[in-house]
């Protein structure tokens, strides 16, 4: 079943069959010993984006029979060597992949790119500049799936001078001390690779960087996929959009 553009309704319907978050330890409980595939809904993006994200995880259930076991901090470790972690998070696949044995990760985006049965809404040709994440790093496939779902939607994709792995973006994340939470997790990410990125600053200056960066964008939607950058692109004075809103528009 292919699941898009779903209407209020139609979430309500899809919310009431119980694709509730379970604790890892059910799951397995359920499945044997062995779980193929975990997903790891991400906090901020469900918080975010309740509706967009009910579509997706209806969409994850009927395609993967996969339902999502909440935050990743606390259930990260209960992860097997031969499990798949699927994330939306940039932050969660950094802590699953530094502090989990799980072997595997997978984007949701590029599982949606690789599904031939997705049915995408057409934008129409909008040109829309893509915001490359500080965090995603490194992660050429999910840069390169993320512009591939766009292009999917008749986006016209315009590129930022500092893209890919050149990104130093984050939205406010980088403006501050790098986070206990997120360092004691994932090291290798936040503190060695991390270490010239992170540049606190107080509010005004942060407000002013923001500022600065949106200025330079010369279109007044920008996509993203990664929910701090969205608030600062926002918060910067453009039009921040997730690409979850995109893939599942009301």
């Amino acid at each position: 079943m292919v699941i898009t553009g779903l209407t209020r309704n139609q979430l309500g319907v899809y919310a009431s069959r119980g694709f509730e978050s379970r604790p890892l330890r059910q799951i397995k409980k359920r499945v044997g010993a062995v779980v193929e595939k975990v997903f790891f809904p991400s906090c901020h993006v469900t918080r975010a984006f309740p509706e967009q994200h009910a579509a997706l995880r209806a969409y994850l259930k009927e395609k993967l029979d996969v339902n999502p076991i909440g935050c990743c901090r606390p259930t990260h470790k209960g992860l097997k060597k031969e499990d798949c972690a699927i994330v939306i998070c940039n932050t969660c696949a950094a802590v699953i992949e530094e502090s989990s044995p799980a072997e595997k990760l997978e984007y949701v985006w590029e599982i949606i790119d690789n599904d031939q049965d997705f049915v995408f809404p057409d934008y129409k040709g909008e040109k829309m500049t893509i915001q490359d994440c500080w965090t995603a790093g490194g992660r050429t496939s999910v840069q390169l799936a993320v512009r591939s779902l766009l292009k999917k939607m008749n986006i016209e994709i315009v590129e930022q001078e500092e893209n890919f792995d050149k990104s130093c973006y984050c939205g406010t994340m980088l403006l501050r001390a790098v986070p206990e939470r997120n360092s004691s997790l994932a090291p290798k990410r936040f503190l060695e690779r991390g270490k010239d990125a992170f540049r606190p600053m107080d509010e005004a200056e942060q407000d002013e960087y923001l500022k600065d960066h949106c200025s330079k964008i010369s279109t007044e939607k920008v996509v993203t996929y990664c929910r701090p950058c969205t608030a600062g692109i926002n918060a910067g004075g453009k039009k921040g959009i997730h690409i979850i809103e995109l893939l599942f528009s009301k």
